[in-house]
């Protein structure tokens, strides 16, 4: 493969991220919870229930679930500037097979709105996990911030949230929507001209080996697309290192590490090219 620095191919892997973003999400909580709780407020803890938190300094999320746990069941969350509202359902019940296309339907109030995403396998709950970004429509605003409850329809199965605590982390949320781009993010924009889908893209600080995927997306980028993506504070860093993993064949062993690939000054050069 190529870029706009000198680029070795490495061993392709078969393994997705399933689960990771649940799994960030929750970590991401965990300052949430107090250093000590009573008996009877560690009971109330471990009940579901609308919380939300800013990391990063950037994403902000509302979220339904237990904090300091790895039960998210519902989450949205932005960045400021990015008008992108990332969603994240969970359906304990769902048979629907991983990589099927499955129909959510959101409705509170009144009013609803639709999507369809591919069905994850969630090994936790031996369901499914779908995940989505959706643009922040008047719609969704309403849907998050009306205060009757939000039913969740996964396939035709309907999961029912009351709003009770949902208002101020809503609100937080939407307001990081809202926000202006910081000016330090960088956006950068991969295309793939190898003949496989592109599992995965990953970037470090040059040196550091600490590598993160998470905003590129979840879901492979096809031979000859493209996708554009934010690496937060960007901008302060430069210069990076680049991993990339390709989907496998089918005769192919899961799973190798991600390895470097390369190192680019994606500030002098924010497209990035895949080549075989």
């Amino acid at each position: 493969m190529e870029t706009g620095a000198n680029v070795k191919q490495i061993k392709p892997a078969a393994c997705t991220g399933k689960g990771i973003y649940r799994a960030f999400l929750a970590a991401s909580l965990i300052a949430l919870m107090p250093a000590t709780i009573s008996p009877a407020a560690a009971q109330d803890e471990e009940k579901p229930r609308w919380f939300g938190s800013s990391f990063d300094n950037r994403t902000t999320v509302l979220a339904y679930g237990i904090p300091d746990s790895d039960y998210v069941a519902l989450s949205f969350s932005c960045r400021p500037g990015a008008a992108i509202v990332k969603i994240g359902v969970q359906d304990e019940e769902s048979s629907a097979e991983e990589g099927a296309i499955v129909p959510v339907r959101m409705a509170s109030g009144g009013i609803h709105m639709e999507f369809s995403e591919k069905a994850r396998s969630n090994q936790d709950s031996g369901g499914i996990e779908l995940h989505s970004d959706l643009p922040l429509t008047e719609t969704l605003r309403r849907l998050l911030t009306s205060g009757d409850a939000l039913e969740i329809t996964v396939d035709g199965h309907k999961q029912r949230y009351g709003m009770e605590g949902a208002a101020e982390p809503a609100a937080a949320m939407i307001a990081a929507c809202d926000a202006p781009k910081p000016a330090s993010d960088l956006d950068v924009t991969v295309t793939n001209k190898a003949k496989r889908p592109l599992e995965s893209f990953a970037y470090s600080q040059a040196g550091v080996n600490s590598f993160d995927a998470d905003t590129f997306g979840y879901e492979p980028l096809a031979a000859g697309a493209s996708r554009e993506f934010t690496i937060p504070g960007g901008r302060d860093i430069c210069t990076f290192d680049i991993s990339v993993l390709f989907v496998a064949d089918d005769d192919e062993e899961c799973c190798s590490d991600p390895l470097p690939a390369g190192t680019q000054n994606l500030c002098e050069n924010s497209a990035f090219v895949v080549h075989d």
